[in-house]
C-alpha cells in the first residue's frame, strides 16, 4: 500500500472538519459538517454521541471523495477534539447513558460554589499551604488556591453521577466506561477494543494530576469517581489501535490523539519554551509553552500537558474565556449587524466607543476572577449612543479579556512572551488583532491558514507513524499572512481601567 496522505479530524463545539494532507503539507481533500449542540435547559449544553459518531464517519468519507482519494492510501489518522466534554456508556453494549456534557455546560455551577465554600476544600487548601511552606513544591502552591469551575469535568461528573441512579455502583463494578470525546471516538473506531485517551485531553479534566502523571487519588475520592471506569492514558503520538475495516473499507492506524487547544499550539509550531498562541474561536484560549515542567499558578491559569510524543513531554500554561464566538453571534441576533464581517468597518467608523463598555460574560468568567455567576452587560449608554459604538465596545471587550489573561500570564510565567501567534475564525477581524497588539505592546502573527487545530492532529499522527521523520520537515508548512505591530494608543490605558470597573460591577450578579 502506498501511504500518500495523513487524515486529520478536528471535532469542535460547532463543527467537525477533516483534511487529507500529503508529505509536502498540501491539502488534498477536505470537508466539514456542523455539530448540533443541545440545550434542554438554559444552563445545559449537550451533544448527542451517536449523532456525533455518524457525522465523524460522514466527514471522513466526504474528505476522501472531495480529493478522489482511496482509503487504502491513508498512512494514518490523527484526531483532535474539544476538551472537558465527557460521556458515560455501557462497556458491554457501547450504549450511552446520557448525552455528552460539554465544556460550556453550567448545570454544576451551584455545585462549584458549594464545593469552593466547603470544609473539605478549605482543609485541602490549608494543608497545601503548610506543605508548600515546608517543601516549596509547586503543586502544593497551586493546590492552596484551587477553585472548582464548571469547565472542570470533575465537578460535572460528580453532579452527573448523582443524577444517574446506580451509576456509581455500576462504575465500580466495571460495567461503565467514562471518556472524553476522543475516547468515545477511539472506542467506536476500534469497535470497543481500545478504551484510551491521551495526556493532553486528560490533563484538562481536573481529575488528573499533571505533576505526578497519574489520576488524582484525592479528586477521585472527594468526588466518589470510580477508577474502574477510567480510560488508559497513552502518548499523544502513538498507538491507539486501528479503525475497523467495516467503517471505511480499510483498517487505518490511529496514531495521533490530541486536545483541540494543544493541537492548535502544535499546528502553530509553538514548540519552544515561551512560545505563545492565542485562539479566538468559540472561546478565547491563551497557551504558553513552559517546557518540560508544569506551571503552578495562584491566579487560575491552568497547567496542562501540551503533548507527549516519545520522550518529548511538553507542558503549557493556559488561560481561557468561554464566550467569544457566542458574543459575536449575540451581536448578530440582537440586530447590531447582519454578518460578523461587517463589525470591523463598523468599529472603525467611529473614533471611540462613546463611553460604552461591553462586558461579555454570557457564560461566566474564568481566570483570574473565576466567577460562574457573573453576567454580560452594557454600561455607559447615552442618548447619543449608536449601534456602531456598541459594536466597537463589543470588539474591544474581546481584546480586553485577552489583555487581562496575558497580563496575568506575563507576571507568572518565567519565559518572556515576545510575540503571539493567533488562530481561529475571529482572527479575521483586524481591529481586534491590532488592539491586542497595542494593549500588550507585542507583535501579533496571523498565519495564512487560520484553522491550525486540525493540522496539529495531522502533524502529531504523521510524526508518530513515521510519515514525517522529524519536525524539521514541517517547518516550511507555516506561512505568515500578516503581522500586527504595536502602535501607540494612549486612549486605551484609561479605557481599559474603566472597562475593568464595568467588569467588577458584573461579577457575582446571579445568586445561584
Amino acid at each position: 500500500m502506498s501511504s500518500s496522505f495523513v487524515l486529520g479530524v478536528d471535532v469542535g463545539t460547532s463543527r467537525i472538519r477533516c483534511v487529507a494532507v500529503d508529505k509536502s503539507g498540501e491539502t488534498l481533500g477536505q470537508s466539514e459538517v456542523s455539530v448540533n449542540v443541545l440545550h434542554p435547559t438554559p444552563d445545559a449544553s449537550e451533544i448527542d454521541p451517536e449523532e456525533l459518531w455518524t457525522k465523524f464517519k460522514t466527514v471522513v468519507s466526504q474528505t476522501l471523495e472531495s480529493g478522489s482519494l482511496k482509503p487504502e492510501d491513508t498512512a494514518c489518522i490523527g484526531i483532535t477534539t474539544l476538551r472537558c466534554t465527557f460521556l458515560l456508556w455501557e462497556r458491554d453494549t457501547g450504549k450511552p447513558l446520557c448525552n455528552f456534557s460539554t465544556w460550556q455546560d453550567r448545570r454544576a455551577a451551584q455545585a462549584c460554589i458549594d464545593w469552593n465554600e466547603s470544609i473539605q476544600l478549605k482543609t485541602l487548601q490549608a494543608g497545601a499551604n503548610v506543605a508548600y511552606f515546608f517543601t516549596r513544591g509547586k503543586k502544593f502552591m497551586a493546590a492552596s488556591v484551587i477553585k472548582f469551575i464548571t469547565n472542570h469535568v470533575s465537578v460535572r461528573l460528580w453532579w452527573l453521577l448523582n443524577q444517574l441512579e446506580g451509576a456509581r455502583e455500576r462504575g465500580r463494578n466495571g460495567e461503565l466506561c467514562f471518556g472524553t470525546v476522543d475516547t468515545w471516538l477511539i472506542w467506536k473506531l476500534t469497535k470497543g477494543e481500545v478504551h484510551a485517551t491521551d495526556y493532553s485531553n486528560v490533563s484538562a479534566t481536573a481529575i488528573y494530576d499533571t505533576y505526578q502523571l497519574d489520576w488524582s487519588g484525592l479528586i477521585l475520592k472527594i468526588f466518589e469517581i470510580p477508577s474502574q471506569m477510567l480510560p488508559e492514558v497513552r502518548d499523544s503520538g502513538g498507538d491507539f489501535g486501528h479503525s475497523h475495516e467495516d467503517i471505511f473499507g480499510v483498517s487505518i492506524p490511529i496514531t495521533g490523539i490530541i486536545s483541540d487547544q494543544t493541537s492548535a499550539m502544535f499546528g502553530q509550531m509553538c514548540w519552544e519554551p515561551g512560545d505563545t498562541k492565542c485562539t479566538l474561536g468559540t472561546g478565547l484560549f491563551v497557551n504558553i509553552n513552559t517546557g518540560n515542567r508544569p506551571h503552578a499558578s495562584v491566579t487560575g491559569l491552568y497547567p496542562v500537558i501540551g503533548w507527549k510524543i516519545g520522550s518529548d513531554l511538553t507542558f503549557l500554561a493556559e488561560g481561557m474565556f468561554s464566550s467569544v464566538g457566542s458574543v459575536i453571534e449575540w451581536g448578530k441576533k440582537f440586530g447590531l449587524y447582519d454578518c460578523p464581517s461587517q463589525t470591523e468597518d463598523m468599529a472603525q467608523s467611529v473614533d471611540s466607543s462613546g463611553g460604552v463598555c461591553f462586558v461579555p460574560c454570557f457564560d461566566g468568567i474564568q481566570a483570574p476572577h473565576n466567577d460562574p455567576n457573573s453576567t454580560a452587560s452594557v454600561i455607559g449608554l447615552t442618548h447619543n449612543t449608536r449601534k456602531e459604538h456598541i459594536v466597537r465596545a463589543l470588539l474591544e471587550s474581546i481584546a480586553f479579556i485577552c489583555k487581562q489573561l496575558l497580563t496575568v500570564a506575563n507576571a507568572e510565567v518565567s519565559h518572556p512572551i515576545k510575540k503571539i501567534r493567533v488562530d481561529g475564525g475571529v482572527c479575521r477581524n483586524g481591529f481586534i488583532l491590532q488592539l491586542i497588539s497595542d494593549l500588550l505592546e507585542i507583535p501579533i502573527e496571523k498565519p495564512s491558514e487560520l484553522d491550525k487545530t486540525v493540522f496539529g492532529a495531522v502533524y502529531v499522527a504523521g510524526l508518530a507513524s513515521g510519515f514525517w521523520k522529524s519536525r524539521d520537515e514541517l517547518e516550511g508548512f507555516w506561512k505568515l499572512d500578516n503581522i500586527f505591530e504595536p502602535q501607540e494608543n494612549p486612549q486605551y490605558e484609561s479605557l481599559y481601567l474603566t472597562w475593568q470597573e464595568a467588569l467588577h460591577r458584573s461579577l457575582k450578579w446571579y445568586k445561584s
